[in-house]
């Protein structure tokens, strides 16, 4: 039987955006990112026959669990990519060296850099930044067991599903998201992340639970919608009037939204935003887009996001 192989992608930058000072998120620190990767390999090991690959990031958390964990093949990389760019470059690294399974170690804005790569391996996300509605937040040595399973003997249709995503299109390019859209009322992307509800205008939703925080949060009271579903969750917000909506934008802070109209929208059907004022376009969380007057923004969800492992729906092989 040939062996697999899990590349293991850790975000040093994740978990440390302006959230740290508007709320009470923890800081994801090196140390604790360090013993995820290390509970990851240990999964990964149990019954043997999977190689784990790390890149040696620019912060020096992989060539530290390479340093405790002996076997792991640590890859040099010289690049000064930063940000989204950086991530996209270690997953073709990973691709490149023949790669079964990738392990995402960070927030829904590193899962969404993944995504843009188009890797075509299944992924399986953990948690490990400031909102991880899409991230593996139990155990990460049963994570790492799953990992292991889809490497070696591919993934059951429990095991590894496809996931939704956003299509986003607008005067100036596309771009994609996994979570949620929003139309933010402020024409400057800024700090990037959005933590005041009263800056919200509108707001599309692949996933709504009210045990994750972040934008996806809104959605929780209203309607809620996993990423299984076949549809996505539409909102049109107010400052004044509408139902008041309460949700944890991140580790505790909460805010009042004010819910005008909600709807269920199916996958493949498009919604066209026409934008009275300057504003910006936030994507899983983050203003990314920025956008004049006049302009029109075309979003559609669809089921061609990544294939996305779900340790819970592990099951024991015959024997």
């Amino acid at each position: 039987m040939s062996r697999g192989r899990v590349g293991i992608l850790v975000n040093p930058m994740a978990g440390r955006d302006i959230r740290r000072l508007v709320a009470l998120a923890d800081t994801a620190s090196g140390p604790a990112k360090i013993l995820a990767v290390r509970r990851l390999i240990h999964g990964i090991r149990f019954g043997g026959g999977t190689d784990v690959l790390l890149i040696d990031d620019p912060e020096g958390l992989a060539a530290e669990v390479a340093r405790q964990e002996r076997g792991v093949r640590l890859l040099a990389d010289e690049t000064r990519l930063r940000g989204a760019d950086l991530t996209r470059h270690w997953v073709d690294r990973f691709m490149d060296r023949g790669i079964d399974v990738l392990v995402s170690v960070g927030g829904d804005g590193t899962q969404r850099a993944v995504a843009l790569s188009g890797c075509p391996a299944p992924v399986l996300p953990i948690a490990g930044g400031t909102n991880n509605v899409l991230g593996w937040s139990g155990d990460q040595t049963l994570a790492g067991m799953a990992a292991a399973a889809v490497a070696r003997h591919g993934g059951s249709p429990a095991l590894v599903r496809r996931a939704k995503r956003f299509r986003i299109s607008h005067n100036t390019g596309e771009d994609l998201a996994l979570v949620d859209v929003a139309q933010i009322a402020t024409p400057f992307t800024g700090a990037l992340a959005v933590y005041d509800a009263r800056l919200v205008i509108r707001l599309l939703l692949n996933v709504a639970d009210l045990a994750r925080p972040g934008l996806s949060n809104v959605g929780g009271f209203t309607d809620p919608v996993s990423m299984d579903d076949d549809w996505s969750l539409s909102l049109r917000l107010r400052q004044r009037g509408g139902r008041k909506t309460p949700a944890v934008l991140a580790p505790g802070l909460v805010d009042l939204f004010r819910v005008d109209t909600a709807g269920r929208l199916p996958l493949g059907t498009a919604e066209r935003w026409r934008l009275s004022e300057p504003s910006t376009i936030a994507v899983d969380g983050e203003r990314t887009i920025a956008l004049r007057a006049d302009e029109e923004v075309r979003v559609v969800a669809d089921r061609r996001g990544p294939r996305l492992i779900h340790p819970d729906a592990l099951t024991l092989p015959p024997g």
